[in-house]
């Protein structure tokens, strides 16, 4: 039976819904400090669905994000109130599960290539894996250009533990930085991450670029958004902007999912406006036909990423 790393879904929006409010543009940060039985109770909610991989509510707790905020001096008191989080929510489940580190865009999402330099961008991704050092494995998602994902995956492959880094592509299958898939599994290739994958695009793009990225890569996934647009947010609009998808149900979903698979991907979950209630659907159809593993897993079971070399 062929293995599968099953992610967990979308945590950041999970939270937005569930809180009882949100008193900072930062708000997943905002309610993770003030109202942690939130977060905590969506972690279990998706270990209680399926999920085998679940990652830190650190995607918003960049030095950059934090400094822009006033709140640069609470940077360690939030990495170790998510690690709290996740780590009760494992307890009252009693379900052992990966904890992902996340090494997210530094600056804000959806963005193109930052004007700074590649040893300064591995600086402050040093900065955050050294603050979830103790995580299982490191996920770096949303990557929307090469600098920022090559200075992630520098950052993590020095820690020596298992990673994963994400790509988002755009409507034309292009990075926001112009750069093709091809030229962004190229360029991490080098740092043999143990993955490399595509999230947070809207299932169509997702669907039509995986055959290109398993081509590319021997350890594929992806982990789609539901989202009607991002266009606003990607313009410096709040989160309120934002419009779930009516189309994107729990069984739509799954079959997106399993056609993945069928391309050849190996590492699955959601993005934002994911549900743990749509992890549960793909985790139950799942199961019927793959052994549904942790990322840590894959990565010590799986080969050939460390000797691949990316077609150019």
């Amino acid at each position: 039976m062929t293995s599968v790393a099953l992610l967990d879904g979308g945590l950041g929006q999970e939270i937005y819904r569930r809180a009882r409010n949100v008193s900072s543009p930062l708000w997943s940060v905002a309610v993770m400090l003030e109202q942690p039985d939130v977060v905590q109770d969506v972690h279990a909610d998706f270990i209680r669905a399926g999920a085998k991989t679940l990652t830190l509510n650190t995607y918003a707790a960049t030095p950059t994000r934090l400094d822009r905020a006033g709140i640069h001096d609470q940077i360690t008191t939030i990495h170790q109130k998510a690690f709290q989080a996740l780590q009760q929510a494992i307890d009252d489940t009693g379900i052992d599960v990966d904890i992902a580190g996340c090494l997210p865009p530094l600056a804000a999402s959806y963005q193109g290539q930052p004007e700074r330099t590649f040893q300064d961008l591995q600086n402050e991704y040093a900065t955050l894996v050294s603050l979830q050092e103790s995580a299982d494995v490191f996920l770096i998602e949303t990557m929307t250009n090469t600098l920022e994902a090559r200075a992630a995956c520098a950052a993590a492959q020095a820690l020596g533990k298992p990673f994963g880094v994400s790509f988002r592509v755009e409507v034309n299958g292009y990075l926001k930085s112009g750069e093709t898939l091809a030229e962004a599994v190229a360029a991490v290739a080098d740092y043999s991450p143990d993955a490399v994958m595509l999230n947070c695009c809207d299932l169509e793009i997702l669907n039509a670029a995986m055959p290109q990225l398993v081509a590319r890569y021997p350890i594929a996934g992806g982990y789609a958004n539901a989202f009607e647009s991002v266009e606003d947010v990607a313009k410096g609009g709040l989160v309120d902007s934002l419009e779930a998808r009516a189309d994107v149900n729990p069984a739509s979903y799954t079959r997106a999912v399993r056609q993945w698979l069928d391309d050849g991907a190996v590492v699955v979950g959601g993005c934002c406006e994911i549900t743990p209630e749509h992890i549960r659907h793909l985790a139950n159809s799942l199961r019927q036909d793959y052994d549904l593993i942790s990322f840590s897993r894959l990565a010590r079971t799986a080969s050939g990423p460390r000797s691949f070399q990316a077609q150019r």
